[in-house]
């Protein structure tokens, strides 16, 4: 130990984890990177003395004549960091070695991210309070060594909050805070996983002792089960790999995906919640599946929960459970319809479309057989009725062939005998007719003479008054004609003069001119006649022939 022109306290020294430990506990200590040493404030040489010197560090002059001109000087108490150090050291002294410690880890997660991990080491009591709890402290290096030890085991599980560890650690007092806490050393993966089985276990005795454990998986599989409710988180691998399952199965899936959160302390609230969404709308489905991918042990594990165990076991219709991997196991694989991964389950469903199609087309092609079967038979028995049929029809006709030819003699001798008596009253009655039409022609001919000088005397008096009348007329048409002449004559006058006025030449008289188009069509606008259009240009006197340029803008 030396005293630097900085006035700082250089402490050196060959790595030694337990005199590590020591240093870090002196007050306002820095260590140097790139020199590779630590320094104090020589404010602190009384308290770095003495803590460092039964230790075995040497010291040049200067830091001793500092240490006992300070020692001279100094007062009769303790100030805050020489109390922490002495403490500190007497902490070291009852726990000189590293011990194993049982606890639930909390507030790992939120400081994951830093270099240095703060968290605690928790006791609950059986009501799940917390009744104890420590400061733990993981530095990089071992940080470094518990991962590298856990993927060692296959990575069971990740240090994370929730989950009961024991852990070798060193009990140690910061001497700037005066707060006690333990710095973590290793860890033991077999008693984590060993807690992970006993809990679950626990929980399946439970349900196994209410005779609840075997509900669901009692409940049998829909024939056709093509209405299906899935619990899993949205957009996780889990939920791409069942749905792409369902949709290139070519089946008609109706899927209702429930998001849930299924790692984590919100796991069983999130499911919860979920399973009772569809226990409302259990009529509208066929199935219910429950999946969540791969992961570590205790990823899994938030799913060992009892109250999940047996809302799995009462729900009203069958459970599919596709959580983890294929040597995965949790409460639910044990109380539901267990399939090893989320894709095994959405193929178990199919699966048991696709027997049900095929039990279809086989029933449909049994009944096809006995369709044909009995349309043989049927057409057999028609045959033969049929042939029966054309016997009797024969037969029958035959009969009835001649009962007609009987009929056919009786109506013609019947025939014969009236049309003789239709002749006989026929002559009779052109007789009778005869001597009638000469009996009238008689009265008529006498009739029509006297009919006829009447007609002809009306005539010739009609014809007397009407020769009369005309001459009347004749004596008053030709006053009444030169009125009308000249009534007419006054309005073909007043519209000759109208029509003269309004006469297209007396415009062009005074100056104006009528554009004509070849054909002899007035323009009256300007898009008649585009651009090469010909036309004729009618003036006062002579006509003008033009070409067009197109309209004027």
């Amino acid at each position: 130990m030396t005293v630097d022109a900085g006035g700082l306290l250089r402490i050196e020294f060959s790595y030694n984890p337990r005199l590590v430990a020591l240093v870090r506990g002196l007050p306002e200590r820095q260590w140097n990177n790139g020199e590779k040493f630590w320094s104090v404030p020589v404010e602190h040489v009384v308290a770095t003395v003495d803590l460092l010197r039964p230790h075995g560090f040497a010291l040049d002059a200067e830091t001793l004549r500092l240490y006992e001109a300070r020692r001279e000087t100094s007062p009769d108490h303790l100030t805050v960091s020489q109390l922490n150090l002495q403490v500190r050291e007497a902490v070291l002294k009852a726990f000189p070695v590293p011990l194993w410690v049982v606890g639930e880890v909390s507030g790992f997660n939120r400081n994951a991210h830093k270099k240095w991990v703060g968290f605690q080491l928790v006791e609950r009591n059986s009501a799940g309070e917390i009744v104890a709890q420590v400061e733990a402290v993981l530095s990089p290096d071992d940080r470094q060594s518990l991962e590298a030890k856990l993927q060692r085991e296959g990575a069971p599980f990740r240090l994370e909050d929730e989950i009961q560890v024991r852990l070798l650690v060193t009990v140690d007092l910061r001497a700037d805070w005066g707060r006690y806490q333990v710095a973590v050393r290793d860890i033991d993966v077999a008693y984590t996983l060993g807690e992970v089985a006993r809990r679950r276990e626990e929980i399946l005795r439970k349900l196994t002792a209410e005779g609840v454990i075997e509900r669901n998986r009692s409940l049998p599989l829909p024939d056709l089960p093509l209405r299906v409710g899935v619990v899993t988180s949205r957009g996780s691998d889990a939920y791409h790999d069942v749905l792409r399952t369902f949709r290139e199965s070519g089946y008609a899936f109706a899927v209702t995906v429930h998001g849930a959160r299924v790692q984590g302390p919100s796991t069983e609230a999130s499911v919860l919640n979920a399973l009772d969404w569809f226990r409302d709308r259990a009529g509208e489905f066929d199935l219910v599946l429950i999946c969540r991918g791969g992961g570590s042990r205790t990823d899994l594990a938030w799913f060992d929960s009892e109250a999940l165990g047996r809302a799995v076991a009462l729900f009203p219709l069958p459970v599919v459970v596709g959580i983890g991997h294929e040597e995965d196991r949790c409460v639910l694989d044990e109380v539901g319809w267990r399939q090893k991964t989320p894709t095994a389950a959405a193929q178990s469903v199919v699966e048991t479309v696709r027997k049900a199609l095929l039990r279809t087309e086989e029933a449909a092609r049994a009944i096809l057989s006995q369709v044909r079967l009995r349309i043989e038979e049927a057409g057999e028995a028609h045959r033969q009725r049929a042939r029966r049929l054309a016997r009797a029809i024969g037969v029958r006709v035959g009969e009835e062939a001649r009962e007609l030819l009987h009929r056919t003699q009786r109506l013609r001798r019947g025939v014969r005998a009236r049309l003789q008596i239709a002749r006989q009253e026929a002559a009779r009655f052109h007789l009778a007719l005869q001597r009638s039409t000469d009996a009238f022609l008689g009265r008529t001919d006498a009739h029509l003479a006297d009919v006829t000088n009447r007609l002809s005397r009306g005539a010739r008096r009609d014809l007397a008054t009407a020769r009369q009348h005309v001459s009347q007329t004749a004596l008053l048409v030709p006053t009444r004609s030169k009125r009308q002449v000249a009534r007419a004559l006054e309005r073909l006058e007043g519209r000759a003069k109208r029509l003269h006025a309004l006469d297209p030449h007396r415009v062009v008289e005074r100056g104006y001119a009528i554009v004509r188009l070849a054909e002899g069509t007035v323009v009256t606008d300007a898009a008649q006649a585009p651009p090469k259009t010909l036309f004729r240009v009618q003036l006062k006197r002579g006509v003008l022939r033009a070409r067009s340029e197109g309209e004027e803008r």
